[in-house]
């Protein structure tokens, strides 16, 4: 029994990996960010700058948008394709094995082993979440740097020793600094832990009717580090690149809200309606705002607080601050990723609070859960049986040919080059090296939707002729999209 639960942990990790497996080649899901492209050229897009440094030893800050808005993503990315290669399955093992690394530190902690447990059947189970853990994008990414910053927010609380606590207090900012270092759309997060750690303080204070510097301490230090952070982000990152940077921010950010207070209250319904109270996330949001209620109840009436009332405030100002993308006009699964994951961790500290205050119906808390992990597991079969090779099949046709010459560009490009280690470019309209590409780039191949949706007709408003200018055409299939292979005459 006791080298059962010696390597417990170990076995969760290895379930929840060999859960992952059947995805790790496989096309991205039709169903998981239905309203976007999403995966499908994201994947691609996000190491295309990192790929062309490893196989070809350039780089350019500015031949795509994604490594000047977060750099760590890439920079993560560079010593494993160095070492491995820069194929589709070492970009996806980087984000799972991050995931695994993370849950596997929360189960080595003695006081978080049934959270951790919560948090796997609630959260890591969840359709959306379950598949974008095995994509090589940023958004969980992000999650795991937030889930780091909380582990040692953790390690502080209740305990006001300046040298016990200062490390880890400076790590717990810093994996919120990697966090929107990644992707800088999660700056926000830098508020997480000084809101957090203030709220703490005036709870003491209240409840002693006295205001002690030993109560702010922890926060004081929070907000140095975090503000710290934010301004070497902006001295060392944001000022050195800032034409450029504020070039794509403006593109990126731009017009993600409506113009009046009227419009933004309409596309908060609308997106309540068609975005967040869909099938898939009927029951998670229903059951969240049934543990909301209880948890107020409960954490406000129980004096003795625990371990996991600490990881519900935090995981609160993480779900307020994040309400901020319900009326964004553009709201892929994607963006909303993180809230969903924060509400997990909510529902997961609840239901660890449970467990702790009422352990005589412990079986029935655990009952539940299991419950709500094999619900979260009935989306799996249908997921596989969805599973599609499509992308895969066009790698391994292009694998053929040597592209190292010659670029290949289009927004699909990276990700229709992952094996033939071809140096890509996106083009994207009035954005991303689209004045006459053909002629600046001379590229063997162009890779484009036939209608030209995803570079924003950027070859026909220039009269860019495709047809006359390729020597042969190959149309394939990809999920909803027929997407043309021009090869371009030298």
């Amino acid at each position: 029994m006791h080298i059962l639960k010696k390597f417990l942990p170990l076995i969760i990790l290895v379930i929840y990996f060999g859960l992952q497996l059947p995805f790790l080649k496989a096309d991205p899901d039709t169903v998981v960010d239905i309203n976007t492209r999403g995966a499908w050229t994201d994947e691609g897009l996000y190491a295309s700058q990192v790929k062309n440094l490893v196989n070809h030893g350039t780089f350019d800050l500015k031949e795509n948008s994604t490594f000047v808005r977060g750099p760590v993503f890439n920079i993560i990315q560079l010593p494993f394709f160095l070492i491995f290669g820069t194929s589709l399955l070492v970009a996806r093992l980087i984000t799972i094995m991050l995931t695994l690394f993370v849950l596997f530190l929360f189960l080595k902690e003695k006081k978080l082993w049934n959270f951790s447990v919560f948090l796997l059947l609630f959260v890591l189970l969840e359709f959306h979440i379950f598949q974008f853990t095995h994509y090589a994008m940023v958004e969980m990414m992000c999650v795991d740097f937030i889930m780091l910053g909380l582990l040692f927010f953790l390690k502080t609380e209740n305990n006001f020793s300046l040298r016990t606590n200062l490390p880890k207090i400076f790590l717990a900012s810093l994996f919120m600094f990697l966090c929107y270092g990644a992707k800088i759309q999660y700056l926000y997060v830098a508020a997480i832990l000084p809101i957090t750690s203030f709220f703490n303080a005036l709870v003491l204070s209240v409840k002693e009717r006295k205001i002690k510097w030993q109560h702010y301490s922890n926060f004081t230090w929070f907000f140095v580090f975090s503000v710290g952070f934010v301004l070497t982000y902006y001295f060392l990152w944001y000022i050195p690149n800032k034409e450029f940077y504020d070039f794509v921010m403006s593109n990126e950010s731009g017009g993600r809200y409506g113009a009046t207070f009227v419009s933004i209250r309409r596309d908060a319904l609308f997106n309540w309606i068609h975005v967040f109270f869909v099938s898939e996330y009927k029951v998670f949001i229903v059951h969240f705002f049934v543990i909301l209620a209880l948890a107020i109840v409960l954490f406000i009436a129980k004096k003795k607080k625990t371990i996991h009332s600490q990881i519900a405030l935090f995981s609160f100002i993480w779900i307020i601050i994040e309400l901020h993308k319900v009326p964004m006009l553009y709201l892929p699964n994607r963006y909303i990723i993180s809230l969903f994951f924060a509400s997990g961790v909510f529902i997961s500290s609840f239901y660890s609070a449970l467990d702790i205050y009422f352990k005589k119906i412990k079986l029935l808390i655990f009952a539940i859960a299991i419950a709500f992990g094999i619900y979260n597991l009935s989306f799996y079969k249908d997921a596989m049986e969805r599973k599609s090779y499509q992308l895969v099949a066009i790698n391994e046709y292009l694998s053929n040919y040597d592209l190292k010459e010659r670029p290949v560009i289009g927004a699909w490009a990276s990700s229709f080059c992952w094996q033939n280690k071809a140096v890509t470019f996106p083009v994207w309209n009035n954005y991303f090296n689209w004045k006459d590409p053909v002629k600046s780039f001379k590229p063997s191949l162009v890779i484009s939707e036939t209608n030209e949706a995803e570079s924003d007709n950027s070859y026909k408003s220039q009269n860019i002729d495709l047809n006359k200018l390729s020597d042969s055409i190959r149309t394939f299939d990809v999920w909803r999209y027929k997407i043309n292979v021009f090869w371009i005459r030298n």
